[in-house]
């Protein structure tokens, strides 16, 4: 048993220093192929700019309606109020006194 467990890690150890040098390669292959896939990346955005900044640029063309006709519709106070304003809104006292008076006054009649 001991003679095989010692033939077995004999074995193994030019194994895993051919894996070592292996994996050396693959890895300097790696850092290879990522440098061209840099340069052509760069290449095609060079490219790219360089025919977008050819291009003419064009005019800007403005249609007007002539007919002097106009689209109303009807819109509430709150749909054009900020948040901040739905929120906080508060009549004033002057409006808050006549309120008063006037649920007074239609008390009393």
């Amino acid at each position: 048993m001991k003679k095989q467990l010692l033939i077995a890690i004999v074995s193994l150890i030019p194994a895993i220093g051919f894996a070592k040098t292996d994996f050396g390669s693959i890895i300097t292959e790696n850092v290879k192929a990522q440098d061209e896939l840099h340069q052509a990346v760069r290449q095609d955005v060079d490219q790219a700019r360089g025919t977008v900044a050819k291009k003419d640029v064009r005019e800007r063309i403005v249609i007007v309606e002539n007919s002097g006709v106009s689209y109303n519709a009807p819109t509430s106070k709150s749909l054009l109020a900020f948040k901040k304003e739905k929120t906080n809104y508060r009549p004033s006292e002057a409006k808050q006194f006549d309120r008063l008076a006037n649920e007074i006054h239609s008390v009393d009649q």
